[in-house]
């Protein structure tokens, strides 16, 4: 158990990130170099998503134990062995054959976007909040990948502010970033 304490904080933390950085480019490059290239994406996806499960899994074992209570590690470990399962359900499927070939690639620009304006999201929502970030995140998506019917544009936005406040916020109590903005204009 001293070996989880130590990946999951300070110096462990990033030999930890390092090792599975490395392990995964090394696996990445046998199925670039293997005659498994074609289904190379059907692979290296699973790979990825396994080694992100492994990582998160070190870190939720070293969240604090309460004994016989539920403790705050529960969730995120059966959401990890779920990932975990599946990837592997997903490599062998791969591995095997059964995968269809990886299409060609096509518009990585329109996804190189769409990435950045989640990166961006992320960001404002420090400043401005969670409702209003999201919202605005939610309808600049939606017009970003052409669809233009703005009722529905807004009734999807409207839907999903209303089930977070209800769903996390009242009922889960998730503390939802306000926003360095909205808390300096309403304290």
């Amino acid at each position: 158990m001293e070996i989880i304490k130590f990946l999951g904080k300070g110096p462990g933390f990033w030999v930890l990130l390092t090792v599975l950085t490395v392990i995964f480019l090394s696996i990445v490059l046998i199925i670039l170099k293997s005659s498994k290239k074609q289904f190379a994406g059907r692979l290296i996806i699973p790979v990825f998503f396994m080694e992100f499960a492994i990582f998160f899994g070190i870190l939720a074992l070293g969240f604090p134990d309460r004994g016989d209570e539920v403790g705050p590690g529960v969730v995120p470990l059966l959401w990890i062995i779920g990932i975990f399962g599946f990837g592997i359900i997903l490599l062998i499927r791969g591995v095997i054959g059964h995968e269809k070939e990886d299409p060609t690639w096509g518009r990585i620009g329109k996804v190189s976007i769409f990435i950045a304006l989640t990166i961006l999201y992320l960001l404002i929502m420090q400043i401005i909040g969670y409702y209003l970030a999201t919202t605005i995140y939610l309808i600049s998506g939606m017009y970003y990948l052409a669809y233009r019917d703005w009722k529905v544009m807004i009734s999807i936005s409207a839907g999903w502010i209303l089930f977070s406040y209800f769903a996390f916020y009242r009922l889960l109590y998730v503390p939802l970033p306000k926003g360095l903005l909205i808390e300096w204009i309403f304290g």
